[in-house]
């Protein structure tokens, strides 16, 4: 095929050189020697239009046959009048025709390669492209409109596709086009359009192109259909509002069976009590009963509570988050395990602790349970307790290291977690909501938790604060 491409445009070159010859020699009686090569120059442009190679051809050709049938004696390859300079001025001008008239084609075939690949592009692009002039007016609208809307340009006003934008959101939109018009700055907006089945959303901008005096010529946009989107965040807002809604539901529902199990468990405590006064055992299995009674009754009673607490840091939140130095709280943690601390033997060694934005109540209960939980689960050693904090970037880090029983990387994972146990509750008891509260505090405090250990190696408690 490109053989065949070649042979055609020389071909046309050939064919041109003639008929301008032939043309020349019907004009030779009445214009003699005059202007020989004037034809010849129309057949060498119309040869280069078809490329540079066709157009020197011809300028070779042309030059040889004007100088054997037009220039005098014609039909004659001796020539005695013909000034050499004219001969080499038509190969210089008929050489510049031939390369000019070849370049401007190749730049021709060129823009329209580019165009094509253009059309292309914008007809294979989801979106919507558009043009506009520089008063706002629409110039061009791509294939995928009439795919959306079965509407051409031709057949909108001259604000193009805005004309299909919902009433009521038209008005607003024309105005922030024309807005932005006469800024000549960016245009953004959000609408339905008016599609072949129904209204679709589509998120359109469009931006200024400018020449060199930074004058606009012209805008370039883009429409992109984000129908599915919208109906996809409205699905999820829905789920979202009603998982709320089942949250809040299901927080009511804990705190107030929470808070009515307080009276039947202490109608149950009472009873053992009155029981064991007025009918006392004299066997030690009865004695047993009983005390396990009032020790169920007793740990029920510190699980309630325990979500009871839970259950108002879901729901309520913090306090009021003031500047405070953490030694406040901190000694608010000490002294109610006073008792504990003494009948351990454990020793606390306290770093001065810095000022942070926190609520000094809840702050006191994550301390309480995290010097609580490392005299718990203490080794064969007396307990000895760090406490230290590290500012960085205005981030407060707390530790809090022990010399304990340590844990593994899978009890890692589930200490925070709210009722999961690492150790039985006749080992160690509790209500299995320490840790999960206070992951809920510091998470409150805008904060995270986490813990570092190894299985007799200790455990240590770090957790962030803001600081003040």
């Amino acid at each position: 095929m490109p053989i065949r491409s070649s042979a055609r445009r020389y071909g046309i070159a050939i064919v041109a050189v003639a008929v301008a010859t032939a043309f020349r020699w019907y004009l030779n009686p009445a214009l003699h020697a005059q202007f020989p090569f004037v034809i010849t120059f129309c057949a060498v442009a119309s040869a280069a239009w078809f490329g540079r190679g066709p157009g020197l051809l011809a300028v070779l050709l042309g030059g040889f046959t004007t100088w054997y049938f037009i220039l005098p004696p014609v039909l004659s390859f001796s020539k005695q009048d013909v000034s050499v300079l004219q001969i080499l001025s038509y190969v210089f001008a008929g050489c510049f025709v031939a390369l000019v008239t070849g370049s401007l084609r190749q730049a021709n075939d060129d823009i329209r390669d580019r165009e094509a690949q253009l059309r292309f592009v914008a007809a294979a692009m989801p979106e919507i492209l558009f043009t506009a002039n520089s008063a706002g007016h629409m110039e061009s609208l791509s294939e995928r409109f009439g795919e959306y809307t079965g509407k051409t340009l031709k057949d909108l006003g001259p604000w193009g596709w805005m004309e299909l934008i919902s009433d009521g959101e038209k008005e607003e939109t024309l105005a922030n086009w024309k807005l932005a018009v006469s800024r000549q700055s960016e245009f953004r907006c959000t609408a339905r359009l008016r599609c072949k089945n129904g209204y679709r959303w589509f998120q359109c901008r469009a931006i200024p192109m400018r020449d060199q005096q930074r004058q606009v010529v012209r805008w370039f946009g883009v429409c992109a259909d984000i129908d599915d989107l919208m109906r996809l965040e409205g699905v999820l807002e829905e789920q979202t509002n009603a998982l709320i809604r089942s949250n809040e539901e299901l927080e009511r529902f804990a705190f107030a069976s929470s808070h009515d199990l307080q009276e039947p468990l202490r109608m149950v405590g009472a009873f053992s009590d009155l029981l064991v006064r007025k009918y006392p055992a004299q066997d030690g299995d009865a004695n047993y009963l009983i005390g396990q009674i009032r020790l169920g009754v007793q740990r029920m009673r510190e699980m309630i509570d325990a979500s009871l607490e839970y259950s108002r840091l879901v729901s309520e939140g913090v306090g009021e988050r003031v500047a405070i130095s953490l030694d406040q709280p901190l000694a608010e943690a000490v002294g109610a395990l006073k008792q504990m601390i003494e009948e351990s033997g454990a020793a606390l060694v306290c770093e001065p602790l810095p000022m942070v934005m926190a609520d000094g109540r809840t702050m006191a209960r994550v301390l309480q349970n995290l010097i609580s939980n490392a005299i718990k689960f203490r080794g064969p050693q007396a307990p000895v307790i760090r406490i230290s904090a590290a500012t960085e970037a205005g981030v407060c880090t707390v530790s809090v290291k022990d010399n304990g029983i340590g844990m593994d990387e899978k009890s890692q994972k589930i200490i925070f977690h709210a009722f999961r146990r690492v150790h039985r509750k006749d080992e160690y008891p509790g209500s299995g909501l320490g840790l999960a509260t206070v992951k809920r505090i510091v998470e409150l405090h805008e904060g995270r938790i986490w813990v570092e250990s190894s299985p007799g190696g200790g455990s240590t408690f770090f957790f962030t604060l803001p600081t003040a």
